[in-house]
């Protein structure tokens, strides 16, 4: 999904158009920032479908860039991410604090937890 995309869809919920933006820089930044803030999240779903996992967050540049997240972290957590700042932007701080909200409940559900062998430290009996 591109970058342009994800901002697009942050711009949507707060009933606002990227392209009527006049600093789309400022836009590429929101989303910079959300992507660094959703790195546990995307690492934690990279872990679990035996991907590589990334050391630092991914850095976009141009609206055109692809952003190389889970398709779930794109579709829904980034673009809260993007319209929490745009509302806190336009200085909404009640709006804003619902979306973080948001992001961040959707950061959860997409990285859910998953579930692993304990190794006995202490070597006492099961």
């Amino acid at each position: 999904m591109t970058a342009y995309e994800i901002i697009g869809k942050g711009f949507a919920l707060a009933g606002e158009y990227l392209d009527m933006f006049p600093d789309k820089q400022l836009a590429i930044t929101w989303l910079n920032i959300s992507m660094a803030e959703s790195l546990t999240a995307e690492n934690h779903i990279r872990q679990q479908k035996n991907k590589q996992l990334l050391s630092q967050p991914a850095v976009v540049k141009k609206l055109s860039d692809e952003v190389d997240y889970d398709t779930d972290l794109c579709n829904v957590a980034l673009p809260y991410g993007v319209a929490s700042y745009l509302f806190n932007d336009r200085e909404d701080n009640y709006m804003s604090a619902v979306y973080r909200n948001r992001f961040i409940t959707a950061l959860q559900n997409g990285a859910k937890s998953s579930e692993n062998a304990i190794f006995d430290v202490y070597g006492g009996q099961v």
